[in-house]
């Protein structure tokens, strides 16, 4: 091997007239492939498809998948262009620019094309109107909850969004040389599913994602910077394809189950679906801070309508928060009990069989965004005309479905509410049943002593649990609250937890997600079992919805966004799951908690400077609180909050990305300027300093002592048994520079082949540790090369 190295100089490269290798004037040389590798075309279909495929991980940020066909022209009008200038060697580098210009253009021709020059060209009129539809689409996302509207400024954000990323996955994958960088622009479509939806990221979009990925390593390996093909690169082994795309496609397969297997994908820090979290605390969704976003984007868009033959509307329930561990609270995990039937529903622990009940009937129509939690109210016994599959949780009341959502439904629900009055509830002093879930009573340890102090003193006097109830919420009904939206956030307290308890407490300051969890922690002090009940309102009374049905006279309601709303539920032995009304301002009191000549003396504590309550409806969008089935949290869309944790993953993949885009920056201006006859240090110079710094790359240790055929003979037992051509071309062509007449002044593209050859030779040698470390943390950038010494 060595005397391979040192044998005599190498006479037989060419150095004809343009310092490149006759080129056949064959078909491949008109479409602009080699026989030793993928056409440019190939690669930009292999980018065209691993951006349309990571595109599918979208379904469910927008209500349909109408974009899709427009953001495939978008793309691949991005694409064309740069693959049509790397036809032509000179224009190779230049080729990000022909993607910016292929994307402006196209995105003219397809959105604005009356506002252009030939419907392409665009002009400060096209710019005006993408700003407008760009302002339309941030509207959209402030105030809609996903899936959002599938409207035009949301298929332009999608497209423009969807070609910028096929343009920075050109430009690492195939300008810059670095493939496997190309993962941080299918990263970028990815993110907004992973952010946004309840589900997260679809199984067609991580399959196309990795699919792609595998397509994009796999041939831009064949491709070097300067827009040429590797002629020389090392034969693989036979059936290394085979291999590789068995491997590739158990990878792909793996994902599926490892994902639906592993903990971790649905529950812990980052569980699918969750939102990132900009200050690094907790993975869940707070269904807290998203019910305050909707309530103060104040939408009039209906929710839903329903008819029911009720004298008094009941709130319409779509899920309950009863886990008060942690910074954010949720749901309980689901238990194995579900019921699929929806008749004879009852709850796991209900009222006395011998209580009087008022048995209703509602009607319940969703026009349009649905969800997978079934507005109800709360003592159904009976569902009917619902199609899909949906599941009855006896355990908290609710009725959940896993593939089905109540966009466009219309069902009957059956309602049994026991008549309960004040005396009832007095008289209901018995502790909870052993059966009754933990869950509702248990508190956790960092419980703010404000809490505690308050409650003792509010129900110091009071006898019975309902008397402390009571107590309790006629505390917040005072005076000395006041309903606000704006406080909480101004004053760093909205969501759950209990810090932000604490600071509701002294501010006195807040909405419904306050009022309620302060009650239901409130009375879990005192040993009521409680939960928090999220839904809406009973809304605004519609006379045109008025009928009969059944016989009965049902009259109309309409519930808006503005309409959201959570209330506190507690549970008394032998009347079961009663709801209370503590928000001031907000829905209506029960009878039966209007309770006056109950004592409740307040707390002595000095009344905080209050706020009057708003009078216009504080609003909320369109369904509120989708929680995610695994039971981690609610999953509705909070822009805010993932455009920053967004910001950050960008800069974070940034400052990663770094060192390899000032490496492959230095490699490209080295081997550029091997091809420049002006330049004032020789070809052979440049190619063995960029040799030297690849070789430190992947783990040698450059020694000032080393001679350059001592280096030589270390570079070639880095390559494995037989020592390729190019690393003696280097080696002599090096000290012929520098040992002979002097140094060269001519083009020398023989050298920068060979210098890739040998780069590529080191790569596949190496160990996918050493792989990833020349990649990420070139140890060139440190260990500068001394030519000088050389």
């Amino acid at each position: 091997m060595t005397n391979n190295v040192l044998a005599s100089p190498n006479p037989s490269h060419q150095k004809n007239g343009d310092g490149g290798r006759p080129e056949s004037r064959s078909l491949h040389s008109y479409l602009g492939t080699q026989a030793t590798g993928p056409a440019r075309w190939v690669l930009a279909l292999v980018i065209f498809s691993a951006v349309m495929g990571a595109s599918l991980g979208l379904a469910g940020v927008l209500q349909d998948m109408a974009w899709l066909p427009q953001a495939a022209v978008v793309v691949a009008g991005t694409l064309l262009f740069p693959a049509l200038m790397r036809r032509y060697s000179a224009l190779s580098p230049a080729a990000p620019l022909g993607a910016l210009v292929g994307w402006f253009m196209v995105l003219t021709l397809m959105f604005f094309p009356g506002t252009a020059v030939l419907g392409v060209i665009p002009t400060p009129g096209t710019l005006s109107s993408a700003l407008d539809l760009a302002s339309d689409a941030s509207n959209l996302i402030m105030t809609n909850l996903a899936p959002v509207p599938s409207a035009s400024p949301m298929h332009f954000l999608f497209c423009a969004g969807l070609g910028f990323a096929a343009l920075l996955i050109d430009a690492l994958a195939i300008t810059v040389a670095l493939p496997a960088a190309s993962f941080m622009g299918l990263l970028l479509i990815l993110l907004p599913a992973a952010l946004t939806t309840r589900t997260g990221i679809s199984t067609p979009g991580l399959v196309g994602t990795a699919s792609g990925f595998l397509l994009i390593l796999a041939c831009c390996r064949w491709y070097v910077p300067d827009g040429k093909f590797r002629t020389d690169m090392p034969k693989a082994p036979s059936g290394t394809l085979t291999k590789a795309l068995v491997m590739g496609a158990s990878v792909v397969l793996l994902m599926q189950f490892v994902t639906a297997a592993l903990p971790g994908f649905t529950e812990g820090r980052y569980p699918q679906g969750s939102a990132l979290n900009a200050t690094g605390e907790g993975g869940s969704l707070d269904a807290m801070v998203t019910l305050g976003d909707d309530l103060r984007s104040q939408s009039e868009r209906v929710v839903l309508r329903y008819t029911t033959s009720a004298e008094e509307p009941e709130y319409l329930r779509l899920t309950t928060l009863e886990n008060f561990k942690g910074k954010v609270w949720g749901p309980s995990a689901l238990p194995s009990n579900l019921q699929a039937k929806l008749s004879r529903l009852s709850p796991a622990i209900g009222p006395s069989s011998g209580l009087p009940k008022a048995k209703t009937v509602t009607r319940i129509t969703v026009p349009g965004v649905g969800d997978e939690w079934l507005p109800a109210p709360l003592t159904v016994t009976d569902v009917q005309q619902l199609p899909g599959v949906w599941l009855w949780n006896p355990s908290t009341a609710t009725i959940v479905s896993q593939t089905s959502t109540t966009a466009g439904q219309s069902y009957v629900v059956r309602s049994e509410m026991p008549v309960l009055t004040p005396d009832l509830l007095n008289q209901a002093t018995a502790a909870p049943r052993k059966e009754l879930d933990p869950v509702f009573l248990a508190l956790p340890s960092d419980v703010p002593s404000i809490v505690n102090r308050t409650v003792t003193d509010l129900t110091s006097t009071a006898v019975s649990p309902y008397a402390k109830a009571i107590a309790i919420q006629n505390y917040f009904q005072s005076d000395e609250f006041s309903y606000s939206l704006s406080a909480p956030v101004a004053d760093g307290y909205d969501g759950s937890g209990m810090g932000v308890l604490a600071d509701f407490l002294v501010n006195k300051k807040g909405y419904c997600v306050h009022f309620s969890a302060a009650m239901a922690v409130m009375a879990r002090e005192v040993g009521i079992p409680s939960r928090i009940a999220v839904g809406y309102t009973a809304g605004t009374r519609t006379p045109g919805l008025d009928k009969q049905e059944e016989n009965l006279q049902m009259r109309g309601f309409e519930v808006a966004g503005r309409d959201a709303h959570a209330w506190p539920e507690l549970y008394f032995e032998g009347l079961g799951w009663v709801p209370f009304e503590p928000t001031p301002s907000r829905g209506d009191v029960p009878a039966y908690a209007q309770e006056d000549s109950v004592p409740t003396p307040a707390p002595q504590s000095q009344a905080a400077t209050t706020e009057q309550p708003s009078t216009a409806a504080s609003t909320a969008t369109t369904s509120v609180s989708a929680t995610a089935l695994s039971g981690t949290g609610t999953a509705v869309d909070n822009s805010g909050r993932w455009l920053a944790g967004m910001g950050w993953v960008l800069l974070i993949l940034a400052a990663l990305a770094s060192p390899a885009l000032l490496r492959s920056a230095i490699r490209r201006r080295r081997l550029a300027k091997i091809h420049d006859p002006r330049d004032t240090v020789s070809p052979e110079v440049r190619a063995w300093r960029e040799l030297q710094d690849s070789a430190t790359d992947f783990g040698y240790r450059q020694d000032p002592a080393h001679t350059p055929a001592l280096a030589a003979q270390q570079f070639a037992a880095m390559l494995g048994p037989t020592t390729p051509s190019g690393l003696t071309l280097l080696l002599h062509a090096y000290e012929e520079a520098i040992y002979g007449a002097g140094l060269s002044k001519t083009r020398r593209d023989d050298l920068a082949d060979a210098v890739q050859s040998v780069t590529a030779r080191l790569r596949t040698q190496s160990t996918l540790m050493g792989r990833m470390r020349a990649l990420l943390m070139p140890a060139s950038l440190i260990r500068r090369t001394d030519t000088n010494a050389s």
